[in-house]
């Protein structure tokens, strides 16, 4: 339950990212736009990938949060620490996708827990979260961030 929103409102970002971008350069039928002021206005569609969120963790089962939680998912901050700047950075003309968990993201991931042996600072080997002191936590192991 719940999912279904989700997932369509997913699926349709890059529709609506695309439908702002024509509006934004007046290619759209009935709209006096572009405004006559000068400035500038970027449009960008952000794929964070997996994220520990309450989304994510809810209902969960400890064999998911093993596997592939524990590999792929991250926190917001490490999310965000990396979005933010390559959407600030990106320029030009349109919108823009900018993606956290890349192709090379995922492999470097992969090759960190499965050859390196490298465990997750999040996720423990039973799959559960890993409670760090001075943390607050919801009943999902979601750490509150606020």
């Amino acid at each position: 339950p719940g999912y279904v929103s989700y997932g369509a409102a997913k699926r349709g970002l890059p529709q609506m990212t695309d439908s702002i971008v024509a509006e934004l350069a007046g290619k759209t039928q009935g709209y006096d736009w572009p405004p006559k002021t000068p400035g500038s206005v970027s449009v960008h569609t952000l794929s964070p990938g997996m994220v520990f969120t309450d989304l994510l963790l809810k209902d969960s089962t400890p064999e998911l949060r093993k596997f592939p939680f524990s590999v792929l998912a991250a926190t917001p901050e490490e999310v965000a620490n990396d979005l933010v700047p390559k959407m600030l950075t990106t320029t030009g003309p349109g919108g823009q996708f900018v993606e956290y968990l890349s192709k090379e993201r995922t492999l470097s991931k992969f090759f960190n827990r499965f050859v390196r042996q490298i465990k997750s600072n999040i996720i423990d080997d039973n799959g559960e979260v890993i409670r760090q002191d001075g943390n607050r936590y919801n009943d999902d192991g979601v750490r509150m961030l606020y």
